[in-house]
């Protein structure tokens, strides 16, 4: 496997040359050589059996005379064929008729004799070839002729044959080799290129890189112009993109700074109309306060007494409104001071002030203690109030009233809430309650502005809160929020 784990497609294609080249040359060069010697000792058969023919016509005379010197005399011709280790004729009784020996050393010895049925016949005898050839005149066999020839030239010529041959394949290859590796550089060159681009698009992020279009029109030429086209066009459109999200910021930032300006001087407005109010309604109040005293003239007609109580609960209302509208402009512009604060107490004193404001009103209240945050003490204070204050108006009305105060522990941090069984609200309109000015009761049933439970959100919200109410007709209402705080925050 390792062979094959080459990192780049180059390395992989050099090794398949190499491997595949190898292959075929050296397949190629067994078929040679094989062929070679094959063609070799088919040659040194035809050759001796050339000759044992010539030696049997010559020998046939001498054993039709019982001639055997003339018979000895005929194979003494051999010497001048190296190849011959031994020869020898033998008569149809199966005797040696006549023979010779080119070295006395090597015994003549007929392992394997020609069967009566055949002309021609030879086999291998280690390294030597015996060949059998039958003598024959007019059709009657006279004897048989036995020749052992050695291959020792043959193997010599085949290991020259062989020693070119691997000459020439071993150049042949590395000729091979550089023909594929000009071949490997004109397909790998491209894609190398390619991925080169690739990775320098992908770490860098930078588009603008293009890879080096090769010269040929073929396939490859045409996936690294596809790619580059493809860099061109993502690049023009994060040109594109880079050019909105600039004018977007541009005009989020006029939009912005446009919204901060009327905004503030939207809070200037509502201060100012608010402070300003106060001044004429103060005496308005005082001027009513006067003439509803019991020795005042105006108290004596029950139609100018009827307007007197008409024109001081309209100042009021509007003095609640004037406070209301004023508490909304501090929640959104006054800063944020976050310090440890006991809500639990601040409940209690809120619910304290307002007994003392009703002292005739019968409520159970109850405050779980322990109930902490890090808030703005004066912001989270005008929640509590608001909230209280809707649960003291809306419990009004009720024959056992019953308002609660605590928390519980969440995933996300400590949930406050405000409990009471007043009267309630239609949950369908619940997305109405925290918006000014969208109350869901009458003026005349529960008087209000609308203005508290929306300076409560906005209060909230800027805490990094949630702040929201369930609820049912005449089945009382709970409302909750959280106050998460984060160091630096």
């Amino acid at each position: 496997m390792s062979f094959w784990n080459a990192r780049t497609i180059s390395g992989k294609l050099r090794r398949i040359n190499l491997l595949m080249s190898g292959t075929a040359l050296v397949l190629a060069y067994v078929s040679f050589l094989a062929y070679d010697l094959y063609t070799l000792r088919r040659d040194l058969i035809t050759s001796i059996t050339a000759e044992a023919g010539i030696l049997g016509t010559n020998c046939a005379t001498a054993l039709i005379f019982d001639d055997q010197q003339a018979a000895r005399a005929t194979l003494s011709a051999l010497h001048n064929a190296p190849e011959i280790r031994w020869a020898a004729v033998v008569n149809p009784g199966g005797d040696i008729f006549a023979r010779y020996v080119r070295d006395a050393s090597n015994p003549l010895e007929i392992s394997d004799k020609l069967a009566p049925d055949r002309r021609l016949g030879y086999w291998r005898r280690g390294r030597d070839i015996l060949l059998a050839k039958r003598i024959e005149f007019h059709g009657k066999s006279l004897g048989v002729v036995y020749l052992d020839a050695e291959t020792t030239d043959l193997a010599h010529s085949a290991m020259e044959f062989g020693l070119i041959s691997a000459g020439i394949l071993l150049l042949c290859y590395l000729i091979a080799l550089l023909a594929t590796s000009a071949i490997r550089r004109l397909l790998t060159e491209p894609l190398s290129g390619l991925a080169g681009t690739a990775q320098a698009v992908t770490r860098e992020k930078d588009y603008s890189v293009r890879a080096k279009t090769p010269r040929s029109g073929d396939e490859l030429a045409v996936l690294v112009q596809s790619f580059n086209e493809m860099l061109e066009q993502i690049q023009q459109r994060d040109r594109a993109l880079e050019q909105s999200r600039s004018e977007l910021e541009q005009r989020v930032h006029e939009r912005t700074a446009e919204l901060i300006e009327a905004n503030k001087e939207l809070e200037a407005f509502n201060y100012s109309v608010a402070h300003d109010l106060r001044g004429p309604l103060q005496q308005i109040n005082n001027v009513s306060y006067l003439l509803a005293q019991p020795d005042s003239q105006a108290m004596s007609d029950p139609g100018t007494r009827a307007l007197i109580h008409k024109l001081s609960d309209g100042s009021k209302r509007m003095s609640a409104l004037i406070d209301d509208l004023l508490n909304l402009s501090r929640a959104s512009s006054t800063p944020l001071r976050r310090a440890p604060i006991d809500l639990g107490n601040m409940a209690e004193g809120i619910l304290d002030a307002l007994k003392t404001e009703d002292p005739h009103r019968q409520v159970e209240v109850k405050v779980t203690r322990g109930a902490r945050a890090i808030a703005d003490e004066g912001l989270i204070h005008l929640v509590l109030e608001n909230l209280l204050r809707n649960a003291w108006k809306y419990t009004s009305k009720s024959d056992a009233a019953r308002i609660e105060f605590g928390y519980t522990e969440e995933a996300v941090g400590p949930v406050f809430f405000v409990r009471d069984n007043g009267a309630g609200f239609n949950p369908r309109y619940a997305d109405r309650l925290f918006k000014p000015f969208q109350r869901l009761h009458s003026q005349n049933e529960f008087p209000g502005t609308g203005v508290g439970l929306a300076t409560a959100s906005r209060i909230i919200a800027r805490h990094g809160g949630k702040i929201w109410a369930k609820s049912k007709t005449d089945g009382g209402a709970e409302f909750f929020f959280t106050l998460p705080y984060e160091a630096g925050a």
